[in-house]
């Protein structure tokens, strides 16, 4: 089985679209491997920084007999991630234009601030923060929530 990228599935989407700053738009997807014999996969991409219509390109039900996506809109992506890849939007269309022998844009319609954060949750991609950074994005990982101290005896 092929490992799903980070980098392919908010590629996929095909952002585009005006700016309108400091908005930020949320989609939850479940990527249901399993009939390939792969594992379920939760991630959520929150776009900041861009016209409620972009969302609209990324949460889309699709798949097929091997994988389907289910998506859920949000206004935010919940908290409780593993890792989060930080791309930003300028990059990613750059990167869908080498990939399709394209050339550079000359007048680009998205703000500096466009960015499309990838959070992960449940059947994390072994390679995604390698992914991330080949596609131009920062990885961090999530931090463990702050817990009460174990109870002395």
């Amino acid at each position: 089985m092929k490992p799903v990228s980070a980098a392919a599935f908010i590629i996929g989407f095909g952002l585009l679209g005006l700016a309108e700053p400091g908005f930020a738009q949320a989609c939850r997807q479940t990527l249901d491997m399993t009939p390939m014999g792969g594992p379920k996969m939760v991630q959520c991409h929150e776009v900041s920084d861009m016209p409620q219509s972009t969302i609209d390109g990324m949460c889309r039900p699709s798949g097929n007999a091997q994988a389907r996506t289910v998506p859920e809109r949000l206004d935010k992506c919940p908290a409780a991630h593993v890792g989060m890849c930080a791309t930003p939007l300028r990059t990613i269309q750059a990167n869908i234009r080498r990939m399709q022998g394209l050339p550079p844009e000359t007048e680009n319609q998205v703000p500096e601030t466009a960015m499309v954060k990838a959070y992960f949750y449940e059947g994390v991609p072994p390679n995604v923060a390698e992914q991330c950074a080949r596609s131009g994005g920062t990885w961090t990982v999530a931090k463990a929530p702050a817990g009460k101290a174990p109870a002395k005896k």
